[in-house]
This record gives C-alpha cells, sequence and structure tokens, in this order.
C-alpha cells in the first residue's frame, strides 16, 4: 500500500450500510401518552441525549407512548407548536424541554428512572395499567 492510500478516508462499506442520522418523530396521536421534546435541531447533542433517555424508556410501555419532536429551527408547523408550549407554559422553553400530553415535565433530560416514574403517573391518573 503507498503512502496516498493509507492517509485516505475511504471505507468499504457499501452506501446503505453508513450511519443514518436520527430523523424528527410525529406521533399519531393513538396513544394515551404523548412525549414531546423541544430541541434547536435534529441533529444536535442535546436532541440526541434527549431522544436516546426517552426512547429507552418509552420502550418500556409499549404502544401506551408515542414521541413527537418540537423543533425550534423547524418548519412553519414546529415554529408554531413550539410558540403554542411556550405560551401555554407563560415563558419561552429552554433546549431540551420535555413535555408529557402537553405540560412541562423536564426542562432537561432528566434520569430515565425519573422519567419512567412520570409517564407512570400520567397513565395511573387516566386509570390505565402498564403491560409487562
Amino acid at each position: 500500500m503507498n503512502n496516498k492510500e493509507e492517509n485516505s478516508c475511504k471505507t468499504d462499506r457499501v452506501e446503505d450500510q453508513k450511519y443514518e442520522p436520527i430523523k424528527p418523530l410525529k406521533a399519531s396521536g393513538k396513544a394515551p401518552v404523548l412525549v414531546e421534546i423541544i430541541c434547536e435541531r435534529v441533529h444536535c447533542v442535546l436532541y440526541d441525549y434527549a431522544i436516546h433517555t426517552v426512547d429507552m424508556i418509552v420502550e418500556i410501555f409499549g404502544d401506551l407512548v408515542e414521541i413527537e419532536t418540537v423543533i425550534r429551527q423547524g418548519d412553519r408547523e414546529n415554529a408554531q407548536r413550539f410558540l403554542d408550549l411556550c405560551k401555554k407554559a407563560g415563558k419561552m422553553l429552554p433546549v431540551p424541554t420535555i413535555l408529557i400530553n402537553g405540560e412541562v415535565a423536564f426542562t432537561s433530560v432528566p434520569h430515565p428512572s425519573e422519567l419512567e416514574a412520570a409517564i407512570e403517573t400520567i397513565l395511573v391518573q387516566k386509570g390505565i395499567s402498564r403491560k409487562q
């Protein structure tokens, strides 16, 4: 191998094996619990940290919980949702904010057990038991 090849950034991976970035999530509205994550844009570090934490916990609840992202620097629909949530909260919401059923639950990424307990509380209030 010559020096030029040794310093090359090329890989032997095929196109479909490359890293797939996290995509914004849109809920169907069918689950009794909606977890929304406010982020600046989809590939910021805080969003990645928040979405991974939320994904890990929501998985426990199955189809009882859906996730939706609210991207402050997204399209018009996202910007309007962000402004509506801020108006309801009475203040500008920081990034990342996690809301459960439209109510501010966390203004930073919570410990997974805190998020699980918050979702469980909402389900209990609605008289729904978690699928084990």
